[in-house]
């Protein structure tokens, strides 16, 4: 993997206060020892050297403390578990090893699970064991499309050109065809976007099509174009990175006017409005800015991405004087859903700012 960088934005002092708010928040609660998920992000955002607020490196702390050896017909696999208890660990097949990928974490470094010696490499080996595609029936091991985006990502982060394997059920499956099958996925789910805006008809958010996906489809149109810049599938199917930027950023105004709109109609329900503004902003930022830092030749320019970094810092600006940013602690014990959403969704904001002014490398 290659470490990217777009020519960085310069942040205003207002700017940069505001990033710095978010950075506070993000720390403060991706760094529990007893939140996997929220490690996870906090890696994302901050990157591969993170330390727990016990004092532990997170990636060595999640291996060794939630992480599973489980043998298989193929041997031994390393997998994390959806959830431990009551404690959600991946709510996704891979958000670990994609988090672990997309922070520029070694492959080789050195971890232990139950007592095992290991590499984080593992990790992906085991994800090829039980990961498979069968191009001709379709049939895959993934209960729903939206499932499909971290394991891409994380696959394709590590997996080299002509990358095939085997499952013990003797599934074969390619790199190739896994990310083809993405893309397909995508632009089903995206097609009557691009009706839309081809026919100027506009559209409503009722959870269609991409809108079925989490984070708005987000992780899946970073799933699919992180495949793409990396060079795997089919260049005939080629042209998703173009087609999908530009079906970004002809719903992103749309979307952020119906959650304005909602916010003066329905002020009692302003703070889950305010954190989906924080959710469409965030990651509308992160995935462009993720783009523009490689360098493709349909990438956003970095300039093009101040609109975006201006709608995430207004977002923050309205959730501190809402009070709801300096609340997380209270929102952890009275409504867990929007606690996790608020830390969540602060991370991957953060990781689009600090992609777009340089501080945050995408690994390519």
């Amino acid at each position: 993997t290659a470490r990217h960088t777009p020519q960085p934005i310069a942040l205003t002092s207002e700017h940069a206060g505001i990033a710095k708010e978010l950075d506070t928040l993000v720390r403060a609660h991706t760094r529990d020892p007893q939140n996997p998920w929220a490690i996870a992000h906090g890696l994302v955002a901050l990157g591969a050297d993170l330390t727990l607020q016990n004092d532990q490196p997170a990636v060595e702390w999640l291996f060794e403390t939630y992480a599973e050896r489980v043998e298989t017909q193929a041997g031994w696999v390393l997998r994390f578990p959806e959830s431990v208890g009551d404690t959600r660990v991946e709510p996704h097949p891979d958000l670990i090893l994609k988090a672990l990928t997309d922070a520029g974490v070694d492959p080789d470094r050195m971890v232990k699970v139950q007592g095992e010696s290991h590499v984080v490499g593992d990790l992906f080996r085991g994800s090829l064991v039980e990961t498979h595609f069968e191009k001709r029936t379709g049939q895959s091991s993934f209960k729903t499309p939206n499932d499909l985006a971290w394991t891409l990502m994380g696959l394709a982060s590590w997996s080299e050109a002509g990358t095939e394997w085997t499952t013990p059920s003797l599934q074969t499956t390619t790199i190739d065809d896994l990310t083809d099958h993405a893309w397909l996925k995508l632009s089903s789910a995206t097609s009557f976007l691009a009706k839309a805006k081809k026919t100027k008809t506009g559209f409503q958010k009722r959870g269609q099509g991409i809108f079925a996906f989490t984070c708005g489809g987000a992780h899946m149109i970073q799933g699919v174009n992180h495949a793409k810049l990396k060079g795997f599938g089919h260049p005939s199917l080629d042209g998703p990175i173009k087609v999908q930027m530009e079906l970004l950023t002809y719903r992103y105004p749309i979307e952020l006017a119906q959650i304005d709109a909602a916010l003066v109609e329905h002020p009692k329900y302003a703070a889950a409005l305010l954190i989906q503004r924080l959710k469409l902003t965030g990651h509308t930022l992160e995935t462009l800015a993720r783009l523009s830092a490689s360098g493709h030749a349909d990438a956003p320019t970095t300039a093009s991405l101040a609109p975006y970094v201006d709608a995430v810092v207004e977002t923050v600006k309205r959730l501190r004087e809402s009070g709801l940013l300096g609340q997380a602690n209270q929102l952890k014990t009275k409504d867990y859903q929007r606690y996790l959403d608020l830390v969540g969704d602060s991370a991957h904001a953060l990781r689009g700012l600090r992609i777009a002014t340089g501080e945050s490398p995408v690994f390519y």
